[in-house]
């Protein structure tokens, strides 16, 4: 069962260190790795070096984690 509370937030931009710290890990490397395998969309946005995730993607992510390793099985 999924439970989709966060939906009734605003979908906010975050920084790398933002989404680390809502998923639990120290830094931003595990974030990363989340982007490179396709499971985390980001966006650089214009005038700025920065990569910015969608708040309602990072709340998403454990269940899409789930099901990926529950498919491997």
């Amino acid at each position: 069962m999924s439970i989709e509370i966060f939906k009734e937030q605003p979908n906010k931009l975050l920084n790398l260190s933002q989404a680390a710290h809502i998923l639990g890990y120290k830094d931003h490397r595990k974030v990363e790795l989340f982007i490179q395998q396709g499971l985390l969309t980001c966006f650089k946005l214009p005038h700025s070096n920065r990569y910015k995730i969608p708040y309602h993607d990072v709340m998403r992510l454990p269940s899409l984690i789930q099901s990926q390793s529950d498919s491997d099985s």
